[in-house]
């Protein structure tokens, strides 16, 4: 950890901002309609980000971010997060967080707090050097717009097991600024989809998904090819992903997909989680 934290800090800061700037986004541009249906709900805290879901019982779409990033958090921030769900009405959330020189006395404190660790998601990052280059074969991919979205949609939470009522909250940012969005195609047929998101010198990768019965066929790989390609265009220094943590009880394919392509453990990230 020592090694970490002097070698690769300086870039835990704008890898996480990105993404925060990505949900935060995105839960801001959610419609009416889909506020209604999922129970959408953003909330900025002095201390982080709460992102919420209240109709729906999914952690991924429930949880708060930048907790720790750049400061100690109060214990009246702390509460007041936990507050915030409570009043909101979220079944579950979770809290995941950075890997700062915090981040022991926040995971100790949120503990004390009642929730107790979930799993961990892993951070992978590469700088845009010395790119991959695209698979051949027959896929081809498109930056869309927003007459893709419902496809784009669609093609997300069937592949996240998300119920169809989620399925236009993924797509009310295509088009917007700092947004990109992107299908792969096979015989003109929409077989997959990723996102990306730049912040500055980040670029933050998101909604990778591959309709089940099209996986294995390399679209995935030729999606981040070109967001790679794209995310050098806007002059980025570094690119991000999550993934589930790989471990001895558990696969993680698209970990040894991303490895495959130059990407690197950045961190470690824990989820902390919180039930009703």
């Amino acid at each position: 950890m020592a090694f970490w934290l002097g070698a690769m800090s300086e870039v835990v800061v704008p890898l996480e901002l990105a993404e925060i700037g990505a949900f935060a986004d995105l839960y801001r541009s959610a419609s009416p309609e889909v506020v209604g249906q999922c129970g959408v709900a953003l909330k900025e805290l002095d201390e982080s980000v709460v992102l919420a879901a209240t109709r729906l019982d999914v952690l991924a779409l429930n949880r708060v971010l930048g907790l720790g990033l750049t400061g100690r958090p109060s214990d009246a921030g702390l509460a007041q997060m936990v507050e915030t769900f409570e009043t909101i009405g979220s079944a579950r959330f979770f809290v995941q967080v950075a890997p700062t020189e915090r981040s022991a006395d926040v995971a100790s404190r949120l503990m004390g707090l009642g929730l107790r660790h979930h799993n961990n998601w892993i951070r992978l990052t590469r700088e845009l050097v010395h790119l991959p280059v695209a698979p051949a074969g027959d896929l081809a991919v498109q930056l869309i717009g927003p007459k893709q979205a419902d496809v784009f949609s669609r093609i997300v939470a069937a592949a996240y097991g998300h119920p169809p009522e989620v399925a236009p909250l993924t797509g009310c940012v295509i088009g917007r600024p700092g947004w990109r969005h992107y299908l792969a195609y096979e015989d003109d047929e929409a077989i997959a989809a990723g996102a990306m998101f730049v912040a500055g010198e980040a670029a933050w990768l998101g909604f990778a998904a591959t309709a089940a019965e099209r996986r294995g066929r390399g679209a995935q790989t030729a999606l981040v090819v070109r967001r790679l390609e794209d995310a050098a265009a806007d002059g980025c220094k570094w690119v991000s992903v999550e993934t589930a943590e790989q471990t001895p009880e558990r696969e993680a394919p698209s970990f040894r997909n991303l490895s495959r392509l130059g990407f690197t453990v950045a961190y470690t990230r824990p989820n902390y989680v919180w039930v009703r």
